[in-house]
């Protein structure tokens, strides 16, 4: 079970990201967690384990995650689809794309929130909690049964509550397609050539520049993202720089955890103060929710202080015991690689 921990972990720190520090669930609703995790922590788990079982990087996550994020909200509750799914927002009449019968606006909004901060950003954050064990499987082959099932569990609970809830089905060519789109994206997560590193003398930048920018481009998409078509281009060009520029410095000799941990950290930050302007979805928005977020918030900071000094120590471990002085905060590990 001790071997296991980080597995755990983040089997809950997914919806723990992805709804409670989005703010789309209240604290007050915080016994639905369980249930969460069953469909965001299983599918989170099985996606790190997968990557990581086959050696794979950060670019066969966030295709993965980008699969999860149709799965849920295309396949299961059907949002992407239902017009009428939410009293609080329409994702779908605005920016509508008629032959896909979806808005550009909810499919690039539920692409990054799951693709990056319910699959990435957690992965990112429990590895960094256990830097020696960052590039390893968590879990054996009963482990791995077990969470196949609870994600598969969690699939029928989300699929058979949001339509008996809303009793919406969406027409079965398009359930197709995104079957079919999911499909395309899971292949292409272990076909994609992964970034290696290149061999220019441009040194890897600090990983306080790192969160820095992370926190600032990850800010720059939540706050640009509109339910116009303007909106969507300009965070479709955000999204298309941090892209690059992450590729880019990935590139770099000596790119290593501590700069992972560093655009974790940054988008984790963007995070918390987007969750003080969310109205739940689940729960009340009220005294309650503000206060919850608060000590969410506080929470998120003090996971990113705790998992920074693990990095930074295992850093110096692998340097050789050197002095705090000595060892800079990117020191490259062994056997980390650019992707």
């Amino acid at each position: 079970m001790k071997h296991a921990m980080p597995a755990v972990g983040l089997f809950f720190l997914s919806p723990i990201v992805g709804e409670l520090l989005l703010g789309a669930t209240s604290i007050d609703m915080l016994w639905l967690l369980p249930v969460q995790a069953l469909l965001y922590g299983g599918g989170c788990l099985l996606i790190r384990e997968v990557v990581r079982r086959a050696g794979r990087g950060w670019c066969s996550i966030l295709l993965l995650g980008a699969a999860y994020a149709l799965v849920e909200e295309g396949l299961l509750d059907q949002m992407l689809f239902n017009a009428d799914y939410s009293g609080n927002y329409d994702m779908v009449s605005v920016t509508h794309v008629p032959f896909l019968g979806i808005g550009g606006y909810g499919l690039l909004s539920v692409l990054a929130v799951h693709a990056v901060w319910s699959v990435t950003v957690p992965i990112a954050l429990m590895e960094s909690l256990v830097p020696d064990r960052s590039r390893q499987p968590w879990l054996g082959g009963t482990g791995l049964s077990v969470t196949a099932v609870l994600f598969a569990l969690g699939v029928v609970i989300t699929g058979w509550g949001s339509y008996d809830e809303s009793h919406f089905m969406a027409p079965w060519p398009r359930l197709a397609g995104t079957a079919a789109v999911v499909v395309l994206l899971a292949v292409a997560a272990f076909r994609i050539r992964q970034p290696v590193p290149g061999r220019s003398g441009r040194s890897v930048p600090r990983p306080l520049l790192v969160a820095a920018a992370a926190f600032l481009l990850t800010s720059a998409f939540m706050m640009v993202l509109q339910a116009n078509w303007w909106g969507v281009a300009a965070a479709l060009a955000v999204a298309a720089a941090a892209l690059a520029l992450g590729i880019s410095w990935s590139r770099r000799p000596g790119w290593g955890l501590p700069q992972e941990f560093a655009l974790a950290a940054g988008a984790t930050l963007t995070y918390v103060w987007t969750g003080f302007g969310q109205t739940p979805d689940a729960g009340s928005d009220g005294t309650t929710n503000l206060i919850g977020h608060v000590v969410l918030a506080v929470a998120a900071v003090a996971l990113l202080y705790v998992a920074g000094r693990r990095v930074r120590a295992y850093g110096r471990s692998r340097a050789g015991g050197r002095s705090r002085i000595d060892v800079p905060f990117d020191v490259p590990f062994e056997g980390q690689d650019a992707s």
